[in-house]
């Protein structure tokens, strides 16, 4: 069909489903390669700068949380109150990129018909992918940051 119409005096172009299966691949894996890795590295960035701002108010805070123990706050209602300021600077962030990914979802719907490739329900579904992945790695962190925020307010 391709070669008929092209031989003839058509004026179009035709695209064959084989011949074009090796670009569409290619342009799409690159897309996908390209949002994981400025996704990650976003992440890690983010990660980072949280993970240091908190190292960073430990020691701000180091006095203020001896004082409150002279005063007679139990080791208990310590580690409450720095879980609870950690769990806050956490906790933002995630509420943030889910508001910002429900925002966004009109300007990625209008992407992903420019590149015919739209599907409701595949959209909704890495919505929500992504910012689970955010939300576990914002945990993992949180981890590490409450105990290392502990020992710095409690030496």
């Amino acid at each position: 069909i391709e070669t008929i119409l092209t031989e003839s005096s058509f004026n179009g172009w035709v695209e064959v489903r084989e011949k074009e299966r090796n670009t569409v691949y290619s342009l799409y894996g690159s897309l996908l390669f390209l949002g994981v890795f400025v996704g990650a590295l976003f992440l890690m960035g983010a990660v980072m700068i949280i993970y240091y701002k908190q190292v960073s108010e430990g020691y701000a805070d180091r006095d203020r949380f001896k004082t409150m123990q002279q005063v007679g706050l139990s080791r208990e209602e310590t580690k409450s109150a720095i879980n609870s300021q950690v769990l806050t600077v956490f906790m933002l962030p995630i509420i943030g990129a889910a508001v910002n990914v429900g925002f966004a979802i009109p300007a990625i719907q209008k992407m992903l018909v420019f590149l015919s490739m739209y599907d409701k329900f595949l959209l909704v579904k890495f919505g929500i992918v992504s910012v689970a992945v955010t939300f576990l790695g914002y945990v993992a962190v949180y981890k590490l940051t409450t105990n290392v925020y502990e020992s710095i307010v409690n030496r």
